[in-house]
């Protein structure tokens, strides 16, 4: 019988060590993972100095693609994984001991919780061992990275409980899984705790994709999984599939935005090409979009009005890809036309390495974006930014004209919400300065769904326009507004009875019906 747990020094060559003993795999398979020169440089950010190995750990999802797949192996594969726990604190197995017999030594209870940086399921599996991942997150760098999608996890370590606030990742196991499902689970613990299901274990969601597989493929082992399988096993958790096309680089950014704003994480359908080897293409992969970085300084003009959106601020996206690691960069990059056997596409930079084992030679064109959405979200995002544009030309036009002040064009932030996170920001950022103000928005009944526009000029709100994310397209969709500036509240009912016969008349018909309050909340004219 093992011992419950080891402790180790954090390193990457104990790490190999650990991984190839516990996994039974051969040392220099684990050591080609490219997961752990990914792995190596992210604890190296994270600052890991002690690694804890909880053995013999149950795990429910491996458990699940154990009775579905490996059980029937002539082979006796173990059902039993270990647990890699990491701290950025440094003790040893007498300290630890010591914590579990209630007294305190060199760490305490306290600071031994707040060392935790997550943990790693290994499986014992000959080459995909890397199954259940939660690992803390890049810092913020000081508001520039959002990972909007995670949820807190609370894992417990011999009745020790702890606290992690991430979203799962795991590595794709070729037998019971394929790339787009590593990303439908990963994806699938987000909306879980959003829309109150079940989250299904690799082997399920294969099985639940595959009920319409071609005749001439097997379902398991499993190679890869279409679009049409990818959007019935949204369905199959009772979500509704929202498919929308990624090679413009405007639309993957705000989409992505909008929609990981309401904390919905999505799937990116990608072709990755060796740039190394003449843009050779190397095939389709599906990640699951996690977070972005708002590191550029100004939001970049769109169309011929020179529309301005925050979401186009974004250098880069964070994936859980689950060839490279969790959180795995993406940037928007140059060169970002890439010549390839399917014309020129536009491109993002990856971790993954090409024919000149360089990491970042191999690029990656989006293809698609699929949100897995809860029935009643029925307005896309693009319904939303296209009646934003001409409500923003009249406020610019009035700002050129000198009608109204304000020292820049406004810049729209768009996303999805709840009603209760659209209440709990208003009451917790104190943005409406007129108690009576915002008393009437907080008290207002609304849907459970919103999708919030927030006109800002430098970095202040003026005006907030709030749809109904359940409506239906033909219908009023506009829920509100929220005013912040007297100024421009004035000339959009002056100008509002002109707009009876255009599209964007049902945001200036609440205008004309809704006297402008005074004093304003308040104002930067």
């Amino acid at each position: 019988m093992s011992q419950p747990y080891e402790i180790s020094p954090y390193g990457i060559v104990q790490l190999i060590s650990l991984i190839a003993q516990k996994s039974g795999s051969a040392p220099n398979i684990i050591n080609s993972k490219f997961h752990l020169i990914y792995f190596n440089d992210y604890f190296r950010v994270l600052g890991a100095k002690t690694i804890l190995v909880e053995n013999d750990y149950i795990d429910r999802d491996f458990l699940d693609d154990f009775t579905g797949y490996y059980v029937r192996c002539f082979k006796a594969y173990s059902r039993k994984c270990s647990r890699f726990h990491f701290f950025d604190a440094e003790f040893d197995e007498e300290d630890f001991t010591t914590l579990l017999k209630g007294a305190e030594k060199k760490i305490s209870l306290p600071d031994f919780q707040n060392a935790y940086l997550g943990f790693i399921v290994i499986k014992p599996l000959p080459q995909t061992v890397f199954g259940r991942t939660c690992l803390k997150t890049y810092q913020s760098d000081g508001g520039r990275r959002h990972f909007l999608a995670n949820q807190d996890y609370e894992p417990n370590l011999f009745g020790i409980p702890l606290k992690i606030r991430t979203l799962p990742f795991q590595e794709q196991d070729n037998v019971v899984a394929a790339c787009a499902t590593s990303a439908l689970w990963s994806i699938f613990h987000g909306t879980s705790k959003l829309f109150d299901h079940p989250v299904k274990s690799p082997v399920e969601i294969t099985n639940a994709a595959s009920v319409y597989a071609p005749l001439e493929t097997r379902i398991l082992p499993n190679k890869g999984l279409s679009i049409f399988q990818m959007t019935h096993a949204i369905r199959s958790v009772g979500l509704e599939p929202f498919l929308v096309k990624g090679n413009d680089e405007y639309v993957l950014k705000g989409t992505l935005y909008a929609y990981l704003g309401g904390h919905i994480p999505l799937l990116m359908g990608i072709n990755l090409y060796d740039t190394s080897d003449s843009n050779n293409f190397w095939g389709s992969h599906a990640v699951a979009m996690t977070g972005f970085s708002m590191g550029s300084k100004i939001p970049i003009p769109y169309g011929r009005t020179g529309f301005l959106l925050k979401a186009s601020r974004i250098d880069r996206i964070y994936v859980h890809d689950d060839q490279v690691g969790p959180f795995a960069r993406m940037a928007f990059d140059d060169p970002k036309k890439l010549d390839t056997i399917h014309g020129q596409l536009n491109s993002v930079s990856t971790s993954w390495k090409g024919k000149d084992d360089k990491i970042g030679s191999v690029r990656a064109a989006p293809i698609t974006i699929l949100a897995p959405l809860y029935h009643k979200i029925r307005i896309p995002f693009h319904v939303v930014h296209d009646a934003i544009i001409p409500f923003d030309g009249v406020i610019e036009k009035a700002r050129l004209d000198g009608i109204v002040t304000l020292p820049a064009r406004l810049e729209w932030d768009i996303y999805l919400t709840s009603v209760n996170d659209l209440k709990t920001n208003i009451l917790k950022t104190r943005c409406l300065n007129d108690g009576e103000y915002c008393r009437e928005v907080l008290l207002e009944s609304m849907p459970r769904f919103i999708w919030r526009a927030i006109g800002i000029c430098v970095d202040r709100p003026i005006i907030e326009l709030l749809f109904d994310a359940t409506d239906i397209e033909q219908g009023s969709l506009f829920i509100r507004a929220i005013e912040y500036d007297y100024g421009v509240s004035i000339i959009l009912r002056a100008v509002a009875p002109t707009f009876t016969d255009k599209p964007e008349w049902k945001i200036f018909q609440w205008f004309e019906s809704h006297p402008l309050r005074t004093p304003p909340s308040t104002s930067i004219s």
